[in-house]
């Protein structure tokens, strides 16, 4: 099922303030281009499921969020609606896990949020009942490299097109400009969450051998 857009005439037809607010903000980056949002949460609060976020980069969703293990035998359901009370809608599945009786982090990748507009997420815990609510603009734009969860945290994987499988270089510095990460990859994907980074900003070069790379510059926290 699409998702209706908030957008009518040019007119904003939400009746929350804090829903006005955000679309504006997703019109306003959906004009200019980009397309990187972090989630807002809710009051609710579920002990079973903790540091639940989500970051939509280019109309999809990269969620992350750390569980009671013992209990995933039963599958993890992802909701969405367009408010925050109802019509929630379930739109991705995390399959059961059994045996880890420690907490860990998950991650999922929900292809079909509802674009360009606010959506409310909550997960389906089985028996447990829901995790709490968080809110995120989604909107359909192009972003060649991010990082999910960002500022970097210890599961922070870095994104990035290599449809061509090329050799890619990552090559990290520190606000002096010294080298502080070199590693390469042929794939979509670095962990850099599991490399000792500094906290503050870090800087970055990713590239080929034919000079074709990306620039720019993280967030660490420890």
């Amino acid at each position: 099922m699409k998702g209706r857009c908030y957008f009518i005439h040019g007119v904003l037809c939400s009746k929350s303030k804090h829903i006005n607010k955000q679309i504006r903000i997703a019109l306003l980056v959906l004009f200019s281009g980009l397309a990187y949002f972090s989630s807002l949460a809710q009051e609710e609060y579920n002990p079973y499921s903790t540091s639940f976020s989500a970051t939509a980069i280019d109309g999809k969703l990269y969620l992350s969020w750390k569980t009671r293990a013992g209990f995933t035998c039963q599958d993890i359901h992802i909701e969405v609606s367009r408010d925050s009370i109802s019509g929630f809608e379930r739109r991705g599945t995390y399959y059961g896990i059994c045996g880890d009786t420690s907490e860990r982090y998950y991650s999922y990748v929900l292809d079909n949020p509802i674009l360009n507009a606010l959506n409310y997420v909550k997960l389906e815990l089985g028996n447990i009942g829901y995790s709490n609510t968080i809110s995120v603009v989604v909107v359909k734009a192009i972003q060649e490299v991010f990082v999910v969860p960002h500022p970097v945290e210890s599961n922070s994987i870095l994104h990035f097109k290599n449809k061509e499988k090329a050799s890619y270089v990552l090559k990290m510095y520190n606000a002096l400009g010294q080298v502080i990460l070199t590693t390469e990859t042929n794939d979509e994907e670095i962990d850099i969450g599991r490399y000792s980074l500094p906290q503050g900003l870090v800087y970055y070069d990713l590239y080929t051998e034919r000079k074709k790379g990306y620039r720019g510059k993280l967030l660490v926290k420890h």
